[in-house]
């Protein structure tokens, strides 16, 4: 099947993909900020992993509460439009970290508030580059787009703890800094699709339900698991505090390689997005559960597959948002029930896990108990989606 983005306008439409994949890694490197810092925050607030695991939670809160209005503000107002004011509200809520950095509930203000805004630039980014391509090309693009995710969690945890040895001051104006040119590129380069004729005008399929299951699955498994990665290397000594920057990059680097490839995968097969979405959720839980058994030297070879799993996944979940939507009317708000599913585990997985370690403390329960309720999950959208 051949692409074609040309009515579209190939030129404006690389250049707002481009835009959307930077905007996304600067978003993902937001995202992973606080759970990179907590070993550090442990001990500088005299705080227990479970208080700690809350600064995830808060955020991961904000950003599931903030999913579903998103995308209905996004319809009404315009994709583009609502990209560029989100990112910049973005910006102003990080600018306050610097000076609540000491205060447990000041972060967790701050990290709620980070989740909502941050919960608008990817429902409506999203849209944006799938409403600039003809709907058979969508899951492709929007594996393309996936990658910025993976930039964000991989280089950007490495970074920051790179910031950090310098001290917390040169890494915050850093952030800013790129924070504030990814801003200007998105108000250059963002623009809003072009309009197609709508002939008919139907309701969002109720069916989307089974693939927010899925959605549900990956974000609960993998959200969990990558957010308190950088925590279980460490406190389950498997390297030290001052080397974690070498490899908290590890677990989400192999989704800048599967993103895409997830994306072509689903359009070359029948049922190709559901099964190209389930399958590697599945694979996904199983990994998890063997990295708690597995040799130390093997660790972080998993950690990395684990990554590549989850970028399969990606691309074709999200795309399933314009089957699923009636129409591109809805699609923003198709696409934000979607990534609502999803951040309703990522919020739930942290408290889960952080509340296990602190009652037996290690990550091995947790991971395991996390991991077979995943797999349990996605096998009722396997039998159920016919697409």
């Amino acid at each position: 099947m051949q692409i074609n983005i040309e009515n579209a306008g190939l030129k404006k439409f690389r250049r707002i993909l481009g835009s959307a994949i930077f905007s996304f890694s600067m978003n993902s490197t937001l995202r992973f900020f606080i759970p990179v810092l907590i070993p550090l925050l442990v001990t500088s607030l005299n705080i227990s992993v479970y208080m700690a695991s809350f600064f995830i939670t808060s955020y991961w809160i904000g950003y599931t509460v903030f999913q579903i209005p998103s995308g209905i503000i996004a319809d009404r107002m315009g994709v583009a439009r609502v990209a560029k004011l989100s990112f910049l509200l973005m910006i102003a809520v990080f600018s306050f970290f610097y000076f609540a950095k000491n205060s447990y509930i000041e972060i967790l203000i701050v990290q709620f508030l980070l989740g909502c805004f941050s919960a608008t630039v990817y429902v409506s980014d999203t849209s944006t580059v799938q409403k600039w391509i003809p709907a058979p090309g969508r899951s492709t693009f929007v594996g393309i787009y996936q990658t910025g995710f993976f930039i964000g969690a991989s280089l950007g945890e490495y970074f920051i703890l790179r910031g950090l040895d310098i001290n917390f001051r040169f890494l915050y104006i850093s952030i800013m800094i790129v924070l504030i040119i990814a801003a200007i590129i998105n108000f250059i380069f963002i623009k809003e699709p072009e309009r197609r004729k709508i002939k008919i005008r139907t309701r969002i399929n109720k069916e989307i339900f089974y693939v927010a299951m899925i959605r549900f699955s990956a974000g609960f498994l993998y959200i969990g698991f990558l957010t308190l990665f950088t925590t279980f290397i460490v406190f389950d000594h498997i390297i030290p505090y001052s080397s974690a920057y070498l490899y908290a990059w590890i677990p989400a680097v192999g989704g800048i390689i599967t993103s895409p490839i997830g994306g072509w995968m689903s359009s070359k097969i029948k049922r190709g997005k559901s099964l190209v979405s389930i399958i590697p959720v599945m694979a996904l839980g199983f990994t998890i559960i063997y990295i708690n058994y597995a040799p130390v030297a093997v660790v972080f070879a998993i950690s990395f597959i684990s990554g590549m799993l989850y970028g399969l996944y990606a691309g074709p979940s999200m795309g399933m948002a314009s089957d699923f939507s009636g129409g591109d009317h809805n699609l923003a708000s198709a696409s934000s029930i979607l990534n609502f599913s999803s951040q309703v585990g990522g919020t739930v997985s942290p408290l889960i896990i952080g509340y296990f370690f602190s009652i037996y403390g290690n990550f091995r329960l947790a991971f395991t108990f996390v991991a077979l309720l995943s797999i349990i999950i996605v096998l009722i959208p396997l039998i159920k989606i016919k697409f």
